[in-house]
């Protein structure tokens, strides 16, 4: 059995539409499941937990450099002559752009692990998926200025698909 190292930051890639994410320096992936107790006429005590609600969250941190220029590509787009609603004079706006966005964006995260190595023993490395976050939703665009410290920009995000492994 090949052994494989844990996941760092060292050996993980983050791509959107194809392209690789730089400056970050985190993600956190988070799904809530709520559940509720069922229980019968006459008793108190619970005979299952019913799951009525899913929830996923995805949070990105970045080192910033220029607001525009960091964070997820194409999670805001914020590039419009008009800030509210143009619907009415057929010009596009930030307004329409954010509300009717129902897809969002696609983050896929990989592991570098070792293919193989050659006769000289370079080591050839290769990706795999560690897990791909569909539909995500932007919910919060941030950033942080600190004295002494690398300036921060942060987005979070709720997804639609939960985490799965297809076979």
């Amino acid at each position: 059995m090949a052994k494989e190292p844990v996941l760092t930051g060292a050996i993980a890639l983050i791509k959107v539409d194809g392209e690789v994410v730089g400056l970050m320096r985190g993600i956190s992936c988070q799904e809530n499941m709520r559940r509720i107790p069922v229980r019968g006429l006459g008793t108190i005590i619970p005979s299952e937990q019913a799951v009525t609600e899913w929830e996923g969250t995805l949070t990105c941190d970045f080192m910033e450099i220029r607001f525009q220029q960091t964070g997820i590509p194409n999670a805001v787009r914020r590039i419009f002559p008009n800030i509210a609603s143009q619907v009415l004079n057929g010009n596009p706006s930030f307004e329409d752009q954010l509300v009717l966005d129902v897809d969002g964006v696609q983050v896929d995260i990989f592991k570098k692990i070792t293919d193989v190595i050659d006769a000289q023993g370079i080591i050839k490395p290769k990706l795999v998926p560690y897990a791909i976050v569909q539909k995500c939703l932007i919910e919060s665009d941030s950033f942080n200025i600190t004295e002494g410290a690398v300036a921060a920009h942060n987005q979070s995000f709720k997804y639609l698909t939960p985490l799965t492994y297809l076979v």
